[in-house]
């Protein structure tokens, strides 16, 4: 998805918080604030979020001399939700519909996220409040059962986890999947309050199931960022199970790969593009629609249909569809030849756009 100019804000309140948390004086402060504005200005809103995300923070990592600033937050995540876990337990080992149970625990724990919601502590009574009010509401978008007939049929499961403490909420899920056949991907490095190796294994992931990392410190998924061991188990996974609000920004394009997104509805943002209310609890899948009997024609027309509705590198159109870089490479090149497609230089970089008033046949993304 796109950048909005609403995320802006949301940004600089991320760098304020940084250095509220890091006890820096006001000149301080407002020196970094003023170097994350300037870089600001720079950014193409054709770009996804995420991208943003990580210049900005690899910025004030920078700036305050602090490698993990949100650290602190992250360890009291971790011991609240360490408290709590054992209810959700006994919550799914009661439950007439253990799985939908499991889905909607999983969602709750979205709640803890310091990229939407700011330096919000939660406290065990917070936590239990959530729980009690997600398991309330229905779920939207997709049913459980279209869910479970997913993981039946899936040879091998990829389960992308989002924030520390919040790990936690996703055990009960975990424990109904046939674990064998799942891993489960954190964060390769400190990036908001997003969860890493140490983080999952503090919560006893690697006990349940297979752990890495996708080798990138991106709050979120950039397959030319990650490991070449996440990618390959990201490709090769039949099914993608993607948590939270960053991996659906970074993934929602991606049309090759089937992924069920489990995620609480933060921003009127992800709201307008996701297509359901603020605070719902959304499954919603997203069906690979590749066709191997004429899947370079059907590549050619999920470029053409990304490109029709923003700007992107080809860097980016690679990782948001799945599609090899030299097969995008040679898409655009005919695209351009046959006037379908335009690019122009941003900062040195070739962002490619769908010419105006072009007809092609549309791919059912």
């Amino acid at each position: 998805m796109k950048t909005y100019k609403q995320c802006l804000s949301c940004f600089e309140r991320q760098v304020a918080d940084v250095c509220a948390m890091s006890q820096l004086g006001a000149a301080e402060s407002e020196a970094i604030l003023d170097v994350v504005r300037g870089k600001i200005e720079t950014f193409s809103l054709d770009c996804p979020p995420i991208r943003m995300a990580i210049e900005i923070h690899d910025l004030i990592r920078t700036e305050s001399g602090i490698a993990d600033p949100y650290a602190k937050i992250k360890k009291i995540s971790n011991e609240v939700c360490s408290d709590c876990s054992v209810l959700w337990e006994d919550r799914v080992s009661i439950s007439k519909n253990p799985l939908e149970t499991a889905v909607k625990i999983a969602i709750a724990g979205n709640i803890i996220d310091c990229g939407a919601y700011g330096l919000r502590k939660v406290s065990r009574s917070d936590l239990v409040n959530v729980v009690q009010d997600v398991l309330l509401r229905p779920l939207e978008g997709d049913d459980v059962k279209s869910f479970q007939d997913l993981v039946n049929n899936a040879k091998s499961i990829l389960y992308i986890g989002d924030n520390a403490g919040e790990v936690f909420f996703d055990k009960p899920l975990l424990n109904l999947l046939p674990v064998e056949k799942v891993i489960y991907a954190v964060r390769g490095g400190p990036v908001l309050n997003d969860a890493t190796i140490e983080d999952a294994r503090i919560a006893g992931i690697d006990d349940i199931c297979r752990l890495i990392d996708t080798g990138d410190n991106a709050p979120g998924v950039l397959l030319e960022r990650c490991s070449d061991e996440f990618t390959s188990i990201f490709k090769n996974s039949d099914l993608v199970i993607s948590k939270g609000q960053g991996n659906y920004e970074s993934l929602s394009e991606m049309s090759d790969k089937t992924i069920v997104f489990l995620t609480k509805v933060k921003c009127e943002i992800i709201a307008e593009d996701i297509g359901f209310q603020l605070n719902s609890n959304v499954i919603k899948i997203s069906r690979s629609i590749s066709r191997p009997s004429d899947s370079l024609l059907h590549h050619k027309q999920i470029i053409q249909a990304m490109l029709q509705r923003r700007s992107c590198t080809r860097d980016e159109i690679s990782s948001s569809t799945g599609i090899q870089l030299n097969e995008v490479l040679k898409h655009l090149r005919n695209l351009e030849q046959a006037g379908q497609v335009r690019f122009e230089y941003l900062n040195g970089i070739a962002y490619y756009r769908g010419t105006p008033n072009v007809e092609y046949e549309h791919a059912n993304v």
